[in-house]
């Protein structure tokens, strides 16, 4: 938590190049997935989705955005991407999916503190949402494929507002 997140190059579901620090300015939650996940990935994206909503209930819904990068390159491809996306009924101009370069996925992961290994059965993976600030330092981890509300909507309001929930809140 403090470290400033690298400038990464990445392309979005629609084939577009993007970098991180596109985001700058506003927090920015991050998370990752890989497609050909079944079941945790798709259900913490829900899951995610779900939080979101209540986030920019509470905040605005421009008041952040959210990146869902895939790791499993080459298939986590912009176009994979995208399928997650619709699958997950994930319509929203502030929610971006996305894909690494190859050359900077290790040194994204790293930024962001999120760690995975083979398995036989696809990826064992931290189940994280990382919360960047408007600079792009890492100003809080959630970890899990569920979490309670305030958890993820006390730093963001804190960022968004300045205004920190009290202890008893979060």
């Amino acid at each position: 938590v403090g470290g400033k997140v690298g400038d990464h190059a990445l392309t979005d579901a629609t084939g577009r190049r993007i970098q991180l620090s596109d985001f700058r300015g506003k927090p920015l939650v991050v998370n990752f997935v890989y497609t050909a996940c079944y079941h945790v990935c798709p259900t913490t994206t829900r899951f995610l989705r779900g939080v979101v909503r209540s986030a920019q209930d509470a905040l605005g819904a421009d008041a952040f955005n959210v990146i869902t990068i895939g790791f499993n390159l080459p298939f986590d491809a912009p176009v994979a991407m995208g399928e997650v996306a619709r699958k997950q009924g994930i319509a929203d101009a502030h929610w971006t999916f996305a894909t690494p370069s190859p050359e900077s996925l290790d040194a994204l992961a790293r930024d962001m503190g999120f760690q995975w290994v083979p398995t036989a059965a696809g990826f064992d993976h931290l189940t994280q949402a990382t919360i960047l600030d408007g600079d792009g330092r890492v100003f809080r981890q959630v970890y899990g494929d569920s979490f309670e509300l305030p958890m993820f909507v006390a730093p963001l309001r804190e960022l968004v507002l300045g205004d920190p929930a009290p202890a008893n809140d979060v």
